[in-house]
């Protein structure tokens, strides 16, 4: 229900558009803004109410084993261990999960989403609908390999710290509007001399709360410093005009990323807890120098096959070492193999 501070506002934004409306006719342009009303806060129907994915969720995966493998290249030896060749064993599962659970998202999507605002509000839920199921799936491997220690939060964590395109795409928007708001804040609270509500809080969890409740004005600001922040914060029209920017193709695809990477999450725990030795999932500094190193014409010839071979060892999930693979020595049965076991395509 409106406050008598809003009832009042919005009877003078009335009265004030008419006038300003009269002052651009007589100078013959527009010159007067206007001033706009203060609305009741957006009410959005609960996540659950919205009809369910019915698309049967892929079947719950069992404990799988590897063996330890050889690998030839240019009469170098590639050796994949029992314990690496077991996750691999899970790699197409990942994929079949992760594309599942996109699905679903993207279903969700197109029926909670409309507009910038109900992208802001629902993002989370139906973000974590896929990606809470694809963490339970990965942590449960720990125990196919006897780690007992993982704590799941942590797991979850470095996760969401690690992979998270997706939500990089949601925190731009919100990004947007929070400095949008914050701007207009300050501002009204310099004219209104007090300290104006702020919702606190905006990490992933939580950031659509923190947002309602910073939608809210502060009853001890003035109402000078009311006026002027409701004025400066984004209009419909900018949301409208940003939101039609959004890229949803590319977004799906951000999700399912995310929702795919849970495998690496998984490989870095059993690398950090010694079942994976000396393999890495995230490339660096050293590893695009061996790589620029390798392009060069004047590195040794006879050392290529056992750099490539050193490399695919210890970054196995890395793309450029393939493509160099290729231009090196070409499709051949040695390099196909390879390349068909070792690389993990994120299509």
């Amino acid at each position: 229900m409106a406050s008598l501070f809003e009832k009042g506002f919005n009877k003078f934004a009335d009265m004030g558009n008419a006038l300003n409306k009269e002052a651009n006719k007589l100078v013959g342009k527009e010159v007067f803004g206007e001033i706009k009303k203060i609305e009741e806060p957006k009410v959005f129907p609960p996540f659950e109410s919205y009809p369910p994915y019915t698309v049967e969720e892929p079947e719950q995966w069992t404990a799988l084993t590897g063996n330890s493998k050889q690998f030839e290249l240019d009469g170098n030896i590639i050796n994949v261990s029992q314990e690496l060749d077991t996750c691999f064993q899970y790699k197409d599962l990942f994929k079949q999960s992760a594309q599942y659970y996109a699905n679903r998202f993207e279903f969700r999507y197109h029926q909670c989403v409309k507009d910038y605002d109900t992208l802001l509000h629902y993002f989370e839920d139906m973000y974590m609908e896929g990606l809470a199921p694809m963490l339970e799936r990965a942590y449960s491997l720990f125990l196919v390999f006897g780690v007992f220690n993982v704590d799941k939060q942590t797991f979850y964590n470095y996760q969401l710290d690690t992979y998270n395109r997706a939500v990089t795409s949601y925190s731009t928007m919100l990004g947007i509007t929070l400095e949008k708001k914050q701007s207009a804040d300050s501002f009204g609270n310099k004219l209104g001399n007090s300290v104006r509500l702020q919702g606190g809080g905006f990490g992933l969890k939580g950031a659509a709360k923190g947002i309602a409740k910073a939608e809210t004005f502060n009853f001890g600001m003035s109402a000078l410093g009311k006026f002027v922040s409701h004025q400066l914060q984004m209009s419909d029209e900018e949301k409208a005009q940003i939101f039609s920017k959004f890229k949803e193709d590319v977004f799906f695809k951000e999700v399912y990323n995310d929702y795919l990477c849970t495998f690496f999450s998984m490989i870095q725990f059993l690398a950090d807890n010694g079942i994976l030795k000396q393999i890495y999932t995230k490339t660096g500094n050293e590893y695009n120098t061996m790589i620029n190193n390798l392009k060069n014409p004047m590195f040794p010839k006879d050392r290529v096959g056992q750099l490539l071979a050193d490399m695919i060892s210890k970054y196995p999930f890395a793309q450029a070492e393939y493509e160099l693979l290729i231009n090196v020595y070409g499709e051949n049965d040695e390099t196909r193999e390879i390349i068909n076991y070792f690389n993990f395509s994120m299509d």
